[in-house]
């Protein structure tokens, strides 16, 4: 080798980082789910923010990920996530399909009439007298609530389900023109779109399920990387909370720790 080339050589060894993890393209991971404000927001048919788009992006670019949201209504991004089409799902209910991280947040159910109605949730036996409008594969609160939900999804008469994109946004719109008496959706959701949509004074809360839902990011219980991106995310929110991003995201998005909406 001539000495032009030992010295091409060196200068390439002492470019810094050149060769690091850092200068290498970060892996993309494409993360899907409806549009679920504020926790997933979407604007023109994509993703483009919400609470925990923004934390999980920012979790998984300090470990060297980058983060492509996906609008997809839910069934269709857990059998995406399944099958490969993307990598994970934002807020995904427990399924045996998917490896579940610890959860990002928490998120408080409640039951929502009209003004001029007057029923309350006394527990589940409460519902058994009216017809509840939901959307099918959300969770709830992963317990006895979501239970109810799946042991009557095929009684139209107790469950009415929306679907789609816009499922939560349909759901409402169903509720205001009396298509069922009684909406269950989650505090901080239902805040959101009915200031969205203006009708706050149009609706009224009935109560609240007993216990939040975790919200937490799944991968394919079956893709080998799976346990790589857990440990990835985890200790990305361990440093997105360190530096104090985690709370700037709740006061962005006007969310308490215990699932419920700030005022």
């Amino acid at each position: 080798m001539n000495s032009a080339g030992v010295r091409d050589i060196a200068a390439l060894v002492l470019l810094p980082g050149l060769f690091s993890p850092q200068a290498q393209a970060a892996e993309l991971l494409r993360i899907a789910s409806d549009d679920w404000c504020p926790y997933v927001c979407a604007t023109e048919h994509q993703l483009t923010g919400g609470f925990l788009v923004e934390l999980v992006s920012q979790a998984m670019a300090s470990q060297g990920y980058h983060v492509e949201p996906i609008l997809l209504p839910l069934s269709r991004a857990m059998a995406s996530t399944e099958s490969g089409r993307v990598e994970g799902v934002y807020a995904p209910p427990i399924d045996a399909r998917l490896l579940l991280s610890a959860p990002l947040a928490y998120s408080r159910a409640c039951f929502y009439t009209r003004t001029d109605e007057r029923w309350s949730y006394q527990g589940l036996d409460s519902l058994r007298s009216v017809q509840l409008g939901a959307i099918p594969d959300y969770g709830y609160d992963d317990g006895p609530t979501d239970a109810y939900i799946r042991n009557n999804q095929h009684e139209h008469s107790t469950i009415s389900f929306s679907y789609g994109e816009k499922a939560n946004t349909n759901n409402l719109q169903r509720l205001l023109g009396g298509r069922f008496p009684v909406l269950l959706e989650h505090a901080a959701v239902m805040q959101h779109l009915s200031n969205a949509l203006g009708v706050q004074h149009k609706i009224r809360l009935a109560g609240c399920l007993e216990q939040s839902l975790p919200l937490t990011i799944g991968f394919a219980k079956a893709d080998i990387r799976t346990g790589a991106w857990l440990q990835a995310l985890r200790l990305g929110l361990q440093k997105a909370s360190a530096a104090g991003a985690l709370q700037e995201l709740q006061r962005k998005y006007q969310l308490t720790s215990d699932g419920s909406a700030s005022p």
